[in-house]
């Protein structure tokens, strides 16, 4: 066992001791600070996946209402109401999520703030279920394996459990591959796609995710005080727990517990400091929102990744034994992969392609140039399926072009124009991101750690691919840390992870040193050894010339010329293209 481990056993010890040392009082306030860092883990994890929800407050209210009326209307008394309230708000949060989670920028908030006020007004509303402002009484107690968890102590000792429960399996789902593909939706959405992972239907399961810790904090909130009202599940709550989750930071689940810990601390310190003071409660909000405001401006980043500098670093999970098995690819020179008519892409009244026609055969190296602002980078991302074409038909080993997500799976990969590395993942989790299509395992599995041999493979063949660019001894740094040249070479290694038949190189070169551009071509030649079909933009001449074997050029959205290296150097069009001049005098 690690160091770290070893630490977090420790603090979950205490934690769990902590109920029954604390005077009676301070019991109650240790337990509401587990209910919310519940509620705040779930935060953390939305925002990990660059959302933002003002309406988790409502979920809480979805959990705790489902689970006193359960409770209340059948005499259920064990945590099968827990079980049912939070079934319900999970169907409830996806069918919200399906909706929402479309939505970009400041819409996607301002939804959130929408459905938490619709609940809450709801929950008023609907006297005859919920009690309206009145609330709910009388709610039985949980019940765990025929015991009655009467006893304050030994129910907050049972929230906490249940809290540590939730940040190691977040630990677990971090380091896995559905992790690592969480950690690309903030801002790599069409990187993560062009590896496989479908955004959209995994944001709707962190989002779901999310609100079932939230529907549990309500549960377990309501057996606690055996009574329920609208008003802990309004819009103030919810800006509570978003602010426990940023002042905890967002990089970890543990920041949810640091955050729900530390405001409930000073908050319950300071109502009492001002109470001997003899101050007014009006002077409370301000003085909070004061030490709110300092803690931000010294902890940026939050308090956990502040504390988390000074811990052992994390084990380095096991990259040994066979990487995922690869494709041996037949050398048909005639085998059509990619083929493009006709394409072209507006927008608004602007051409930038028109009548393109290109076509891609196994084991080929094409090199794909032109001035800058031609269309290459555009024409990529139609391959890709990053864009539609508005005219024209992109045809992959003979059939349609699939969506985005699927593309990767009939084997073409692509590196990007400006790098798309994820900068808070090592060198070594960003390259396994492009196994992600090669493996299978889930959510839930992820969750609970069953991937360990799946992921050892796809770290032993991320690995591998890094030994083959030359980076192994990089793979444990973080992907920020590397200097830009580093960084396009380690999204080769990410391609090449993908087993790719066509992999599309979008200026591998930009940025990289001599001896770095040597590594290069040494990696390109072999792949075209191996009869992967290769798509090279590039802007430095010298390396294009000295490795492809065909040249097509584009200028102002249409293909100038195409052909041998030689041919295209001394096609007038393309003087004209990259020199100057009038293009019907150079012909």
């Amino acid at each position: 066992m690690g160091a770290r481990a070893t630490l977090a056993l420790a603090v979950s010890a205490v934690l769990l001791i902590v109920p029954w040392i604390l005077p009676s009082f301070y019991v109650g306030i240790f337990a509401y600070a587990g209910i919310y860092a519940l509620a705040a883990i779930g935060l953390v994890l939305l925002l990990q996946a660059g959302q933002i929800s003002l309406g988790q407050a409502a979920f809480m209210g979805l959990g705790a209402y489902g689970s006193a009326l359960v409770a209340r209307a059948y005499g259920v008394d064990s945590l099968l109401t827990l079980v049912v309230s939070v079934a319900v708000t999970a169907l409830v949060a996806a069918a919200i999520g399906y909706i929402t989670l479309r939505l970009r920028g400041h819409y996607l908030p301002l939804a959130t703030l929408a459905y938490g006020i619709a609940l809450a007004s709801t929950f008023t509303a609907w006297h005859d279920v919920t009690g309206g402002a009145s609330g709910l009484d009388k709610i039985p107690p949980l019940g765990l394996f025929g015991y009655m968890l009467v006893d304050d102590r030994l129910y907050t000792q049972l929230i906490w459990i249940i809290v540590l429960l939730a940040v190691l399996g977040l630990s677990w789902l971090r380091t896995s591959r559905v992790g690592r593909a969480i950690a690309t939706l903030e801002s790599h959405d069409g990187m993560a796609r062009s590896f496989g992972v479908d955004t959209t239907i995994l944001r709707v399961k962190v989002f779901v995710f999310s609100a079932v810790l939230a529907a549990l904090a309500g549960g377990l909130y309501v057996h606690l005080l055996r009574f329920v009202s609208p008003s802990p599940f309004g819009l103030l709550t919810s800006f509570k727990l978003l602010i426990m989750a940023v002042v905890g930071g967002p990089v970890s689940a543990a920041g949810g517990v640091v955050g729900a810990l530390t405001l409930e601390s000073a908050q319950w310190a300071l109502q009492d400091l001002l109470a001997r003071w003899g101050a007014s409660g009006n002077l409370e909000v301000i003085v909070f929102g004061i030490i709110l405001v300092v803690m931000l401006l010294r902890w940026p980043q939050g308090l956990w990744p502040a504390v988390e500098r000074f811990l052992p670093r994390p084990a380095l999970r096991s990259r040994e034994g066979e990487g995922l098995p690869t494709r041996v690819l037949q050398a048909d020179r005639d085998a059509v992969l990619l083929d493009l008519k006709d394409i072209g892409i507006r927008f608004g009244g602007l051409k930038a392609l028109e009548g393109i026609d290109m076509v891609l055969k196994r084991g080929e190296f094409v090199g794909l140039i032109g001035p800058n602002g031609a269309g290459k980078t555009t024409l990529f991302s139609i391959i890709s399926g990053l864009q539609r074409q508005t005219s024209g038909s992109v045809t992959l080993f003979g059939e349609a072009l699939p969506s985005s997500h699927s593309i990767v799976r009939r084997g073409m990969a692509r590196t990007f124009q400006h790098v798309q590395l994820v900068p808070e993942l090592t060198v070594i989790e960003n390259v396994a991101l492009g196994a992600y299509w090669r493996t299978e395992s889930g959510f839930v599995r992820g969750l609970l750690a069953l991937d360990a041999a799946e992921n050892r493979q796809v770290l032993a063949s991320a690995q591998a691919a890094l030994e083959r660019v030359g980076l192994g001894a990089e793979a444990d740094l973080l992907a920020a840390s590397l200097p830009l040249g580093k960084q396009r070479i380690v999204e080769i290694a990410r391609a090449l992870v993908a087993d790719p038949q066509i992999l599309l190189l979008d200026e591998p070169a930009a940025g990289l040193r001599f001896s770095e551009k040597l590594t290069l071509v040494r990696i390109l030649r072999q792949l075209q050894a191996e009869h992967v079909t290769i798509l090279l933009v590039e802007h430095d001449m010298e390396l294009v010339m000295g490795c492809v074997e065909r040249l097509v050029v584009l200028d102002r959205g249409r293909i100038i010329a195409q052909g041998s290296p030689a041919d295209v150097q001394a096609n007038p069009a393309v003087i004209a293209a990259y020199l100057g001049g009038s293009r019907d005098k150079a012909a």
